[in-house]
């Protein structure tokens, strides 16, 4: 879908009609004029597709009931929140960095490494628990993350079948239908172990997670705390967009450093003159406090890696609720109309990125005599429903940027391999990113 919808835009221009009441806008003024307009662009029904316990922060269409969600649950997701728990990240990025030493320059498939640690550090961050994914090194332990979101996109597209669709899904003889909806049912039941477990403990320990600070969160206007069924939704949720997403991110971001030489070299300066040299079996990292102020280039290519190459790249639809209409982008838009994005299409807008947009280029950011703002990218959504936990996956992708790069001087297996995305609603590269990492000399 973001590769049709980028040439759709590319024919007809910057506004598309891609359903009978549906538009596509392409340019980045939709940011400012949809996503950040409030309740005049409620979510459509389209979300509802993801529901699978109740609807959570992502999928639930009631504004007041989002809203006293956010003020629950915002504590939890600040930087100065998840600074004390650093040490966590800490332990599982030396456990990736133990995890490369013992491949010994053997060859080795570096996607599914960043699978097994976003997994980890998404077990113990959330649910205070050790999933030992990569000490196991088994990808048949990776959650069917792929799956859920694949049902829910395709649920999500015939909303006026929702929620029947849903229901009698269970009852169609369609083997792959199946095989989603036991993927599903498959976290779901994971999630419930993980919350019980928890619930549980937390009765009995002072340690912290993310899911126990939710357990006794509170409304600061109201002082009303979460029911179980909103916390094992938001864990849920949690499991499902915590870990897939951000190691999809990380491989991406990877293939794209080790296929362009000289931002390699640039990177790898920029890393040796600020980072301290990660000696691996428990040794310290820098604290990411700061750290992305030291690593101006590192953040030019993190930024140029959520540009090109999002993996949240499935249209984020939003209602006209205004009785009169609205206009967006410089088009009268009648209410009740479905408006939508995709990240990935206004990422590749030449008018804002150039004409070469299609270009992984991170000096575009440090140019000043042609300013970006990061506010054009929306790589985790923006506004009052953009994604609530995109503080954790900016904090793991620097950190493990840092670390990796900075102790590893990594080859290509295939140094002309071809980048293919493959998009069920969330994007990743397919196939292995294959390696070789041989430890620097400090």
């Amino acid at each position: 879908m973001p590769d049709t919808l980028l040439q759709a835009h590319e024919k007809y221009g910057p506004v598309v009609r891609i359903g009978p009441n549906d538009l596509s806008f392409q340019s980045v003024d939709i940011l400012n004029e949809v996503y950040k307009g409030g309740r005049k662009f409620p979510k459509s029904t389209f979300y509802s597709g993801f529901t699978t316990f109740h609807p959570n922060t992502f999928g639930m269409l009631d504004e007041d009931l989002h809203a006293k969600r956010r003020r629950q649950m915002a504590h939890s997701f600040s930087v100065a929140s998840l600074s004390q728990m650093e040490s966590i990240y800490d332990t599982h990025v030396n456990n990736l960095l133990d995890a490369i030493d013992a491949k010994e320059g053997q060859p080795f498939d570096l996607k599914d490494v960043f699978g097994y640690y976003s997994f980890d550090i998404i077990g113990e961050l959330v649910f205070h628990t050790e999933f030992g994914t990569q000490k196991a090194q088994d990808p048949t332990q990776l959650p069917p993350i792929n799956e859920h979101i694949f049902l829910g996109s395709m649920f999500g597209m015939l909303p006026s079948l929702l929620p029947y669709s849903m229901r009698i899904a269970s009852y169609v003889p369609l083997p792959w239908l199946q095989n989603l909806l036991k993927s599903r049912k498959e976290l779901k039941d994971r999630t419930t172990v993980c919350l019980e477990r928890e619930l549980s403990r937390q009765k009995i320990s002072d340690k912290h997670s993310i899911l126990t600070r939710l357990i006794r969160a509170s409304d600061p206007e109201t002082g009303e705390a979460l029911p179980k069924v909103a916390v094992a939704s938001e864990a849920f949720a949690f499991l499902v967009a915590g870990s897939h997403t951000t190691s999809g991110t990380m491989t991406l971001l990877f293939y794209h450093l080790l296929h362009n030489k000289e931002v390699a070299e640039k990177l790898t300066q920029e890393m040796n003159g600020c980072v301290p040299f990660p000696n691996g079996a428990g040794g310290s990292l820098p604290a990411y406090t700061g750290l992305e102020a030291q690593l101006p280039y590192a953040t030019a290519c993190i930024r140029e890696n959520f540009r090109t190459t999002p993996v949240f790249t499935m249209p984020l639809p939003r209602v006209v609720a205004d009785p009169n209409g609205a206009v967006i982008n410089g088009f009268k838009v009648p209410t009740g109309t479905n408006v939508s994005m995709s990240n990935y299409v206004v990422h590749h807008d030449p008018s804002v990125w150039g004409a070469d947009h299609d270009v992984f280029q991170p000096e575009r950011w440090l140019d000043p005599s042609k300013p970006l703002s990061p506010n054009d990218l929306a790589p985790f959504g923006v506004g009052h429903r953009g994604c609530i936990g995109r503080n954790v996956a900016i904090m793991s992708i620097v950190k493990v940027l840092a670390a990796v790069w900075r102790r590893y001087d990594l080859t290509l297996e295939d140094p002309n391999e071809e980048l293919i995305m493959e998009s069920v609603g969330i994007g990743e590269k397919r196939g292995p990113l294959m390696v070789r990492a041989r430890i620097r000399t400090e």
